[in-house]
């Protein structure tokens, strides 16, 4: 038997195996080994010599069913492609890695070559690369569209970019983490195209319990993606730095699993001192419900530390809705120029004591709270400046819509390779 056939055994024989014999309790004990041997598979495959991509069909994998920013992520390059004339084919990750290693699964296209761009980051890619039959994606043209919050993704990142023949990026901050940390292939930056998207969103306070009239501040998060980074708690910070005393003003605050962090409660709780005017909600949202909530406040708040893009603070502005941010990483590329809403910061060693960011020696940003509070309490002040703000930030972001044109995608490999 050959490497390959041996390596395809071990993960079929291994995954069957251990679905039988083991208690659920211990079944997660063996996806290390089996990640690994997966892995091994997907390193011998590109040992091999690499056929030339022929043109075939534009597929487009992620986790297209969830909620979360880099589900939304996958669904906007989805939409970028369509606006521009291209016919995708959706393929969900998540059933495939649900499935397990040693199946032979393979990408929902048949036909070989093509472009195959996969919307996540470098160690789910390499995991659905694995589990994947080789031959379903040799052929084909790869691009990897990844996002990073800091400003050097991690070495093994680097090892993963070589099985792809280019990176696209959702912000120049990301395409420079990839280049410093050693990526050689060609790295690509492609905003998300959220102008595409056709965002619509009708505000509705009393579905959120919003007092009608009341200066309304909203600050969000998905805790899985690091709640230092968030900074949900400087949030709290700022606008109780503006706003010392309750009032006709009101911070809601938009949490998302809050299960791995049980402690981000207290934390919340503590922050807030018992005011009430300030409030929180940690359920899952549609995608459709998040647009309405940001869309029937007055101000998008967002101290981060850092930003891969930005996400909601494009939604905020394609919505009507002014977003104060920290003036440093992704959000740059379509906030830079507007001073009023960029949040004065300093440089600081990365401290994450929820671990997702783990890597020694790097910086993120610390934002000012009082520049935040200054600036936070001249937008309650003036709607008119609101209203003024919010539109050049919908400018800024309609502007990157430029890069999902016919025209320039037909300058990637998808006028070359996609039929």
């Amino acid at each position: 038997m050959a490497n390959g056939g041996l390596v395809d055994g071990v993960l079929r024989a291994g995954s069957r195996a251990w679905r039988r014999i083991a208690p659920s309790s211990l079944r997660g004990l063996a996806g290390p080994l089996m990640a690994g041997v997966a892995q091994r598979r997907v390193f011998m495959a590109l040992a091999q010599a690499q056929p030339d991509p022929i043109p075939g069909p534009l597929i487009v994998s992620g986790f297209l069913s969830e909620t979360r920013g880099l589900s939304q992520a996958a669904r906007l390059t989805l939409a970028g492609l369509r606006s521009a004339g291209f016919a995708p084919i959706e393929h969900d990750l998540r059933v495939l890695l649900a499935a397990g290693p040693g199946h032979k699964a393979r990408l929902p296209a048949e036909p070989p070559g093509g472009v195959w761009i996969s919307h996540v980051n470098a160690p789910e890619v390499l995991q659905a690369l694995g589990y994947l039959d080789p031959s379903s994606w040799l052929d084909r043209y790869r691009i990897g569209y990844w996002v990073y919050e800091l400003q050097r993704v991690p070495d093994s990142w680097v090892r993963v970019s070589r099985a792809f023949h280019e990176i696209w990026t959702p912000s120049q901050f990301v395409a420079d983490a990839l280049l410093a940390a050693g990526v050689r292939v060609p790295v690509r930056v492609m905003p998300h195209p959220v102008a595409l998207a056709g965002l619509k969103a009708v505000p509705d306070r009393a579905a959120f319990k919003i007092p009608p009239n009341d200066f309304t501040v909203l600050a969000m998060g998905d805790l899985t993606s690091s709640a230092a980074r968030k900074n949900i708690v400087g949030a709290i910070a700022i606008y109780k730095r503006a706003f010392p005393e309750p009032g006709r003003q009101r911070l809601v605050l938009k949490v998302q699993a809050t299960d791995p962090h049980p402690s981000m409660q207290a934390e919340i709780e503590k922050a807030a001192g018992g005011r009430p005017d300030i409030s929180w909600r940690s359920e899952s949202f549609s995608i459709e419900d998040t647009l309405k909530l940001i869309a029937s406040c007055d101000v998008l708040l967002s101290p981060h530390r850092s930003e891969g893009y930005g996400l909601p603070l494009a939604e905020a502005f394609l919505l009507g809705v002014p977003a104060l941010a920290t003036g440093w990483s992704g959000n740059m590329d379509f906030m830079g120029g507007i001073p009023e809403l960029l949040i004065r910061h300093d440089p600081v060693v990365v401290q994450d004591p929820y671990g997702i960011y783990r890597m020694p020696g790097q910086t993120w940003a610390e934002p000012d709270v009082a520049d935040a509070a200054k600036k936070l309490r001249a937008l309650a002040g003036s709607s008119e400046l609101r209203i003024k703000l919010a539109a050049q930030g919908r400018a800024g972001v309609e502007a990157q819509a430029a890069f999902w044109s016919r025209a320039e995608l037909e300058k990637t490999a998808l006028g070359r390779l996609v039929k």
